[in-house]
């Protein structure tokens, strides 16, 4: 819910474009549309990929100064091996991913364009084996493969913008992550990507159960009404769906003549508690100019300066669309 004027209002994600919007009423979920997406004034795509990094890099900047970054050696590298191969097993995911992780107890995980992969010490900790997190790092990368990060952020970025929401220190940037980490892309959008990352599982010849196991564990932390998952929570389908639509797809299916790896141990000496605890250190979100292709846009400061000028000169454009359709009201 949002407080402010007239009063509390409703935030719902529109099923059509996955931007937020505000209602006073609860709605059917065939009516969780914005009011563009009614009108037929549908957002457009992205303008290019080089608006899309640069806005990515506002992001980034901002978010250094939001959240803190941390690291461990061991814990690195297994993280980004494990992103790697899940990587390897999604159509159109970005090839070199990272994992970064965010010191904080919350459940939260976030891909970047780019493929940096934010992902929580909170959420790190309560997964139990190697195929859960394959399963949530596979959620975010399926997430990334098909635009739907690089779409949302620039277009929230656009419309907090055009509605001068935060100031020009890019805290219009850090909200506009922040508000996709804590209402999602819209329920079709997440299942597809549960979907995805349920395939990428197999594939790999993890035990799918552990995706479910994954997901009941998490609905019971939600029924104890723990804060820590309360962003998960609302940005997802109720998990109790999300379970069902997976058990449907492994109905029937014949599993293969060896036992499907859950790798619980080698995910325990790599991530657990004892690990993450005394090797964590401090780093910073830096931006991923190779794993972009973009070092022709960022080699020099006068390209890195053009990049940044495209940025606000599309922004400017939303703010004047944005000003023009409220006076033609």
């Amino acid at each position: 819910m949002a407080a402010g004027p007239p009063g509390l209002r409703l935030v719902v994600t529109c099923e059509s474009c996955g931007l937020p919007f505000l209602t006073d009423s609860l709605l059917p979920h065939t009516e969780q549309r914005c009011d563009d997406c009614r009108a037929g004034r549908v957002p457009p795509d992205l303008p290019d990929q080089e608006i899309s990094a640069a806005a990515e890099n506002e992001v980034r900047a901002a978010l250094s100064t939001k959240w803190r970054f941390v690291t461990a050696p061991s814990a690195q590298a297994y993280a980004d091996r494990m992103a790697r191969q899940v990587a390897g097993r999604i159509e159109g995911a970005p090839p070199k991913p990272r994992v970064v992780f965010i010191d904080a107890p919350e459940h939260r995980a976030l891909a970047l364009p780019s493929g940096s992969l934010l992902v929580s010490l909170g959420l790190l900790r309560f997964l139990q084996d190697e195929a859960e997190l394959a399963f949530v790092l596979g959620h975010e990368l399926a997430h990334a493969a098909s635009g739907e990060v690089a779409v949302r952020l620039v277009r929230l970025g656009f419309n907090a913008t055009a509605r001068e929401r935060g100031d020009s220190d890019g805290l219009v940037w850090s909200d506009a992550a922040v508000d996709l980490v804590r209402l999602g892309y819209g329920r079709k959008r997440e299942r597809d990507a549960d979907a995805r990352a349920l395939a990428a599982m197999i594939a790999l010849e993890y035990d799918p159960s552990s995706a479910i196991r994954y997901l009941q564990r998490t609905a019971d932390t939600i029924e104890r009404r723990d804060p820590t998952v309360a962003e998960l929570a609302v940005a997802h389908p109720v998990t109790s769906d999300r379970v069902r639509r997976i058990e449907r797809t492994l109905y029937g299916r014949v599993a293969g003549t060896e036992a499907p790896r859950v790798n619980r141990e080698v995910f325990r000496r790599a991530m657990g508690e004892k690990q993450l605890a005394s090797q964590l250190v401090k780093t910073e979100l830096e931006t991923p100019a190779a794993a972009w292709g973009m070092s022709a846009l960022l080699d020099t400061p006068s390209r890195a300066l053009t990049g940044r000028l495209a940025l606000w000169l599309a922004l400017a454009a939303a703010a004047i669309v944005a000003l023009t359709t409220w006076l033609t009201r």
